[in-house]
Parts: structure tokens; C-alpha cells; sequence
């Protein structure tokens, strides 16, 4: 059993129906490492860019009205948490179909696990940061404070941490991973791999915005590693 399976009761891969070829990639690549995953497969809600609008006037500062499709992406992880939280999941892993792994993944993972502060209410193996901030502690060789991180490619959360989530998803909607940025500036235990495990893969065309960060502004904790570190 792999490491992660063993960590995490339910490990779930988000991927939108509507692209096949992303399923196929990622699937390969579990499949080579070793991980079991459950699918919950997400559909693009066409009708969205008709309400956004109203949406985002209801929510000030929570949605982007030029990047609609943010909205369909923050369903998918909100009923992905809710459902394993309804189910009495205690340790939830989600990754996002465009992830791309460290090529030494499966070689480093253990390490990385066996030395994560055991106070986590959520782990990231990818988190986009403009910049290293005070509170970006590192912790160890391995892992640093995550303060003003962004990103939902590929993270694990606690109970606690999904109970809080959905609670604040449901007083004020946002896209997903404001709601965690917001958390992390509210005292929850969240941390991040240095160098990342997992980067999102920039050649797959996002179906929320044609350019992702990475790409045009890698995260600064990965200073040093390219993608070519990166299958």
C-alpha cells in the first residue's frame, strides 16, 4: 500500500468530465506510483458565465466575473469535502487532474510524511506564494508554515479542518483556495513540501483560465527546481 494510502482514509482526483485527456495522463501516472484514488467527475456548468454577476455582487472580492468557471471548480472541491466529512472520513487527500509529481515522488514521500508536524490541519504538496513572508516558518528540512499560500492542486485536510471549511463555504461562498488563504491567516496548522511534491501541468490548457500562475510566475519555494524535476 502506498504511503499516502496509508496516511489518508479517501484519496479523491477531481476531473471534469469534459477532459478525458487529463484523466488519462493523471490515471497513468497513479497508477505508476502506486496510489489508489477515487474519481469524482465534475461537469462544466455552462450556464455559469450567465450569473456570475449577481454572484459575485452578492460575494464581493470572492469571485473574478472575467474567470467564472472558478465557481464550478469551488463546487467540486466543496461537495468532495462535504461528502467525505459526511461519511466520517477523518484524513482527506485531493488532488486536481492537471497535478504533475516530483519524479522522485515515490522515493521522497516517506521521508516528507514521517517528518510533518504531527499539529497539521492541512498539508499541501504544492502552494503558489509571491513571496516568503514572516510567517512562512520553515519547520524543517522539508516542510514550511504555510501564511498567504494559494492553491488546491493537491492537499490533504483533517476533520477539523473540513468541518471549519464547509462552515465558512457556506456563510460566504468563495473559490476554494481563499477560503484555506483566509484559514491560514486565522491560526489553522498548515503546511507546505519544499520543494514542492507536485506543480500543475502548464501545457494542459486550464478550463477556468487560460494561463496559470506556475507558469509565468513559479512559486518562489520552488527556487531552483523546474519542471524538468517534474512527470
Amino acid at each position: 500500500m502506498h504511503q499516502l494510502n496509508k496516511l489518508f482514509d479517501k484519496i479523491v482526483c477531481i476531473n471534469l468530465l469534459e477532459r478525458p485527456d487529463k484523466k488519462e495522463k493523471i490515471e497513468k501516472r497513479f497508477n505508476e506510483l502506486g496510489i489508489e484514488v477515487e474519481w469524482f467527475n465534475a461537469v462544466k456548468y455552462d450556464f455559469i458565465p450567465t450569473i456570475i454577476k449577481p454572484i459575485a455582487s452578492i460575494s464581493p472580492g470572492c469571485f473574478n466575473v472575467n474567470q467564472p468557471y472558478e465557481i464550478g471548480a469551488a463546487l467540486s472541491h466543496y461537495t468532495v469535502i462535504k461528502q467525505a466529512f459526511l461519511q466520517g472520513v477523518e484524513k482527506l487527500f485531493v488532488f486536481e487532474d492537471d497535478a504533475l509529481f516530483r519524479k522522485d515522488f515515490n522515493d521522497k514521500i516517506e521521508g516528507y510524511l514521517n517528518i510533518v508536524p504531527d499539529n497539521w490541519d492541512m498539508i499541501m504538496f504544492y502552494a503558489f506564494m509571491y513571496n516568503i513572508e514572516p510567517q512562512n516558518v520553515r519547520i524543517n528540512a522539508k516542510w514550511i508554515k504555510a501564511f498567504h499560500s494559494w492553491s488546491f492542486l493537491s492537499y490533504g485536510i483533517n476533520r477539523n479542518f473540513m468541518d471549519q471549511y464547509i462552515k465558512r463555504q457556506d456563510a460566504r461562498f468563495s473559490i476554494s483556495d481563499l477560503v484555506s488563504y483566509m484559514m491560514q491567516e486565522q491560526g489553522f496548522n498548515v503546511y507546505v513540501t519544499i520543494p514542492t511534491l507536485c506543480i500543475p501541468n502548464t501545457e494542459l490548457k486550464s478550463n477556468i483560465r487560460n494561463e496559470m500562475n506556475y507558469k509565468n510566475n513559479p512559486t518562489i519555494i520552488n527556487m531552483g527546481y523546474s519542471t524538468d524535476n517534474y512527470e
